[in-house]
């Protein structure tokens, strides 16, 4: 038998199948093309990420390897935070705004005044932000009231694809965290905080916990896609979830190092942190499905987004870059970049109006200097908010690195010196589809613990050992960076292109 995980990420949907010893069987990709018919907007078709889930399915499933290892269940990881009105059957009755589109501040200052941050943090474990889902229904309510007059349900990635391939539209722990409707200490909908905000509960997702089957695959779909009848669909969880879980962090002190387009910090805790601690530095608190049970999360939307956008404006290649990367020498890049290309949500305070920078320039930079401190600058904003959460008492003792930008040698050995943490990067290429595939297992009883299954899955790749001599050379770097942000943050690179209220698809 084989497990099937589907990872919906920002800007590709991607599906693999493994078999019960963690052995990868076939894997595809499918690119999802992002709207941004404004500067600060970022819209998704739900349209084409189904289409894309589909095609990536399908692919999987009729490769020879899994014809002989019939696939039993499916789990998705998906991107949180998101949201679009759907109809009954889950046909999109609109486009899905994105995490790092600036629409809906008005929101967030209005609900957030509700409480005072620490009780938001006792409650949620987050602030309301633009971007939490309920805001977004919200924004849709108040933009488009005539669209949810017609709207079953307002869905995240997750539970619209749970609904098209099972007929329910479910979610996790992890993802209904990030609603602020969310009650942390009943685990489930607040009925007043629903009542408060004029949330319809009939329109949001179920909640089920993980390791539980809570569909079976629709009789067409199976039959379209050559499946058994009796394909089960499990509860999943958020993307950063899901891949730190791909990547063995599921315990207390293993922290998740998810590099991607995205470059976010997921760290298994048993001990909830005192909400001072988290909102000096703009982290969230959840549910987390491992050993641990609760995490702490860091999200930046600056990752190997920034990396491609500058190799390609530049018309550097990766092997190139890298081999520049590697010749340059232990110093700083004497270019000092603040990558804020996507606004800034950690550690900086009301930083998300934020925007790129590079400072230093002269006529003798190199690309590789550019980009040296484009990659220097990403890690940063995580070297800053991971050292305020250890000295908060956070137990970090080694980094497990995940996603693409664990490519680079370069890059994976500055992070081990910067923090003084051993960084470790799995063997597995797609840590999103291996949690959603141990999610799965575990509904299934494959294994009875995640670490159970992680032990079959995962294995690490390459070993990078911290530097501290290293270290000693980027210190007075590192406060240039923070004195130049705190420079720059009076700055509103927005002004003139607010929001009208309209989406890119009219």
């Amino acid at each position: 038998m084989s497990l099937i995980g589907i990872d919906v990420g920002s800007s590709t949907v991607k599906t693999a199948a493994y078999q019960s010893d963690g052995r990868l069987l076939a894997v595809a990709r499918e690119a999802v093309v992002p709207r941004r018919p404004k500067p600060g907007w970022w819209e998704n078709d739900p349209g084409e990420v189904w289409a894309a889930t589909l095609k990536t399915l399908g692919r999987v499933v009729r490769a020879r390897a899994v014809k002989q290892d019939l696939p039993v269940v499916i789990a998705v990881s998906a991107s949180g935070r998101e949201g679009f009105p759907v109809d009954e059957e889950g046909l999109p009755l609109g486009p899905c705004i994105m995490t790092a589109d600036i629409r809906g501040e008005e929101l967030e200052k209005s609900s957030a005044a509700h409480m005072s941050p620490d009780d938001w943090y006792q409650v949620c474990g987050h602030i309301p932000e633009r971007m939490d889902p309920a805001n977004r229904f919200l924004w849709w309510r108040q933009h488009y009231p005539g669209v949810m007059d017609r709207t079953r349900y307002f869905l995240g990635w997750h539970e619209f694809l749970t609904l098209r391939l099972g007929g329910r539209a479910v979610t996790d722990h992890s993802l209904g965290s990030k609603w602020f409707t969310y009650d942390l200490a009943h685990r489930g909908w607040s009925l007043r905080r629903l009542a408060e905000f004029h949330l319809d509960p009939r329109m949001l997702p179920e909640i089920e916990p993980w390791g539980k089957p809570v569909a079976t695959l629709k009789a067409s779909l199976a039959a379209e896609l050559g499946v058994p009848a009796t394909v089960q669909i499990a509860v999943g969880a958020l993307d950063s979830t899901c891949a730190a879980v791909g990547s063995g962090a599921s315990s207390d002190g293993i922290c998740g190092l998810l590099c991607g387009s995205w470059e976010d910090l997921l760290v298994p805790t048993q001990n909830p942190l005192s909400s001072a601690a988290l909102i000096t530095v703009g982290c969230t608190f959840g549910p987390h499905p491992g050993t641990a049970g609760s995490a702490v999360l860091a999200l930046s939307p600056n990752g190997t987004t920034i990396v491609d956008w500058a190799r390609s404006l530049l018309r550097i290649p990766f092997r190139k870059l890298e081999a520049a990367l590697q010749a340059s020498g232990p110093q700083p890049s004497p270019v000092l970049a603040i990558p804020h290309y996507s606004g800034a949500t950690i550690p900086w305070r009301n930083a998300r109006r934020s925007r790129g920078s590079l400072v230093g320039l002269t006529l003798a930079s190199s690309k590789t200097d550019v980009i040296k401190a484009l990659m220097e600058g990403i890690f940063f904003d995580l070297l800053l908010t991971m050292n305020a959460l250890r000295q908060a008492g956070v137990e970090i003792q080694v980094l497990r690195a995940s996603g693409g930008g664990t490519r680079s040698d370069w890059w994976m050995q500055l992070k081990a010196d910067l923090s003084s943490l051993p960084v470790e990067v799995i063997s597995q290429p797609e840590p999103g589809t291996v949690g959603a595939a141990l999610l799965a297992g575990l509904a299934t009883g494959t294994f009875s613990t995640l670490e159970e299954g992680a032990k079959l899955f995962i294995t690490t790749a390459r070993r990078y050992e911290p530097n501290p001599a290293r270290a000693r050379l980027y210190e007075e770097r590192l406060a240039a960076y923070r004195t130049t942000i705190s420079s720059l943050l009076g700055l509103d690179w927005l002004k003139g292109a607010h929001e009208t209220g309209t989406t890119g698809f009219e």
